[in-house]
């Protein structure tokens, strides 16, 4: 008798220690899987986006306190693979930048099947509608690789075959389209403006939304490209002789098209470009909104710099670009190869 109420005492002990493993796992896949918002994010300006270079976050920036996440060997088709291998971004720089090294997180973690996350606190957050999914207030990771980049504006090839035995944090800017190639789809979906970001850029479309013409978005950049310490660095800008190219272009393979431009140096632009029946001056007072108008165009022309370029990318017809950026022989132009990156599809001019 007394061995019978040993043998339901263990049972009893063995059922109480799986109900109580169960609830562990459960807990800790419903922790991986919140999101804590964040009002208190600091407000910046984003349109020198490729000098002005933001706090970092490296890896001590990755959960400070809390529980370690190791990632082991699992096989990578493994329905548990993407609970244990992580991958995240050590990036820096504003807007246009961020928005590189977001969506070559979305490529390369697609190509591996990693779980791609960035903190609650990431600016990005701020300005778009991103599922909690993708915004994890994540533990400091274990077994964290850094991969860097050899070159701002040259696709990493090496981000191809990543062993699978170890979490990632990739550190740099990854400006190429061909990081994200695999997920252009994706990358366009999680770019959703936030409501209060994209009514202003609505409001300031309201007034050309009645007529039914072919909107093509203009981004002029002068204002931190035009200082002479970044001119000899190669950070160009484009002439009026380039825009007035870009628009007979337009106008020859487009019916009444109207131009809607955006610029950070509206002076110059309202001296050289002649506002007329086709051609309007465009401004919401806000960066991002501003994005997000010529983001809403059906076609771009595009001048210096990763802000302008996710215009252009977001728009998702024909793009044409100043093809002197960076300038031709510069110290900037080293760090970028035009096929890796501007797309294939896009047209050149200058």
């Amino acid at each position: 008798m007394k061995r019978k109420k040993n043998v339901c005492g263990l049972l009893l002990c063995i059922g109480l220690m799986s109900i109580i493993l169960l609830v562990y796992i459960a807990l800790t896949r419903m922790y991986l899987s919140a999101v804590k918002g964040t009002d208190d994010l600091p407000v910046i300006d984003y349109f020198s986006d490729d000098m002005v270079v933001a706090r970092e976050t490296n890896e001590s920036d990755i959960g400070k306190a809390g529980t370690s996440i190791r990632s082991v060997i699992i096989s990578d088709d493994d329905p548990s693979f993407r609970d244990t291998h992580f991958m995240t971004i050590s990036g820096q720089g504003r807007l246009g930048n961020r928005m590189f090294e977001f969506a070559a997180l979305l490529g390369v973690s697609h190509r591996h099947n990693y779980t791609p996350y960035i903190l609650p606190r990431h600016p990005l957050v701020r300005i778009f509608e991103l599922p909690a999914e993708y915004v994890l207030p994540l533990p400091k990771l274990d077994n964290l690789e850094l991969v860097h980049e050899k070159a701002a504006g040259k696709y990493l090839k090496k981000v191809e075959t990543l062993t699978h035995d170890r979490n990632y944090s990739l550190r740099g800017y990854y400006q190429s389209w061909r990081y994200f190639q695999l997920v252009p789809n994706l990358v366009k979906k999680l770019f959703k403006f936030k409501k209060k970001i994209l009514r202003k850029a609505q409001q300031a479309l309201e007034p050309f939304a009645k007529e039914n013409r072919p909107h093509v978005g203009v981004h002029i950049r002068r204002s931190d490209m035009s200082v002479e310490k970044h001119l000899k660095r190669g950070y160009n800008v484009a002439p009026k002789s380039y825009f007035e190219k870009a628009f007979d272009f337009f106008r020859r393979n487009l019916t009444n098209p109207l131009f809607l431009i955006i610029s950070d140096d509206m002076p110059w632009t309202k001296e050289n470009m002649e506002q007329s029946e086709d051609v309007k001056l465009v401004s919401t007072g806000s960066p991002s909104s501003d994005l997000a108008v010529i983001g809403h165009c059906q076609h771009a022309v595009i001048s210096s710099g990763s802000y302008g370029w996710w215009g252009g990318y977001l728009s998702g017809g024909t793009v044409v670009y100043f093809k002197n950026f960076p300038a031709r022989g510069s110290w900037l132009a080293k760090r970028y190869n035009a096929e890796d990156y501007y797309p294939p599809n896009w047209i050149a001019m200058e």
